[in-house]
């Protein structure tokens, strides 16, 4: 599957394969479009269009996991993160939402007190000591 998607995303391919496709439809052409060509042209078209979706399938689901696996590492390096948010991709949806609704609860919590800054008029943290 690797090869298949190194190759595909070369250039040359892709001209190669424009090149060959509009040869054939030429030659369907002048050869008046003998109906079996024109049935085995459109049964290679809709296959290769299968591999093609299931490689970019399999592509976009290897980049997501690498950044998945990235932002895990970053999580894990960073002092004072939230390490729970790891993996968080494979949680069950109610756990998704707990995360949703507590990061939500942090978010307005966090834009009151900028809120309460702007108010004052300083923009410093409150020092009530």
């Amino acid at each position: 599957m690797y090869r298949i998607e190194h190759y595909t995303s070369l250039p040359a391919v892709a001209l190669v394969i424009t090149a060959a496709v509009v040869c054939l439809v030429a030659a369907i052409a002048v050869l008046g479009f003998p109906a079996h060509w024109a049935a085995v042209f459109e049964v290679s078209a809709s296959g290769v269009t299968l591999v093609m979706v299931f490689a970019i399938q399999h592509t976009q689901g290897r980049e997501q996991a690498a950044t998945q696996r990235k932002l895990d590492e970053l999580i894990r390096a960073l002092p004072g993160a939230d390490q729970s948010l790891m993996m968080l991709e494979e949680a069950s949806r109610e756990v998704m939402l707990d995360v949703e609704e507590e990061h939500r609860n942090v978010r307005s919590d966090s834009s009151g007190t900028a809120t309460e800054r702007a108010t004052r008029g300083d923009g410093s943290p409150d020092q009530s000591s």
